[in-house]
């Protein structure tokens, strides 16, 4: 009898990986990226958030249809205005909904979350309880410490600077 592949779905948090590469100086293949991280495994789909400006810019337009024609679902909130300033709301909301519903629909064996962000620790220890395994990919600048530890495995984006960079 074939041994079944492990269904993964990969959840990427494109302000959080946006961020964290603006500091790092450092660009990368998404496509790659989702590559590293699957390895021989089954992808189901890969999923990448973010919020957008109002209207979206010109910009973030070519990158998400670029992303699209490579297999992502994008999935976007528009910025909201508090203030003088614009800041980005319910993307994580987005993410840790669609985590779990996937999860209870039993669409994935693992997800791999590209975040770093604590604010996905609960969501996780759902996800684990659900009995779904759980990969947090993340820069070590850039991960909080509880997340890191309660994933069953953390994949260091550091140490695939060279596989996913893009040239």
């Amino acid at each position: 009898m074939e041994e079944k592949k492990e269904r993964v779905i990969v959840y990427i948090d494109g302000s959080n990986l946006f961020h964290a590469l603006k500091r790092l100086k450092v660009k990368i293949d998404y496509l790659k990226l989702v590559d590293a991280l699957v390895k021989n495994r089954y992808l189901i789909r890969p999923y990448f958030y973010s919020s957008t400006s109002v209207p979206p810019s010109q910009s973030q337009y070519k990158f998400h249809q670029a992303l699209t024609h490579q297999g992502f679902t994008i999935k976007t909130k528009p910025l909201q205005k508090r203030g003088q300033m614009w800041i980005e709301k319910g993307v994580e909301i987005m993410i840790a909904g669609d985590m779990l519903m996937m999860a209870f629909r039993d669409l994935y064996d693992t997800a791999i979350l590209v975040s770093g962000d604590g604010d996905f620790l609960s969501v996780i220890n759902e996800i684990k309880r659900l009995g779904k395994g759980i990969e947090v990919a993340a820069f070590n600048s850039a991960v909080n410490e509880k997340l890191k530890t309660s994933s069953d495995i953390f994949i260091g984006l550091d140490d695939l600077i060279s596989e996913i960079q893009r040239t």
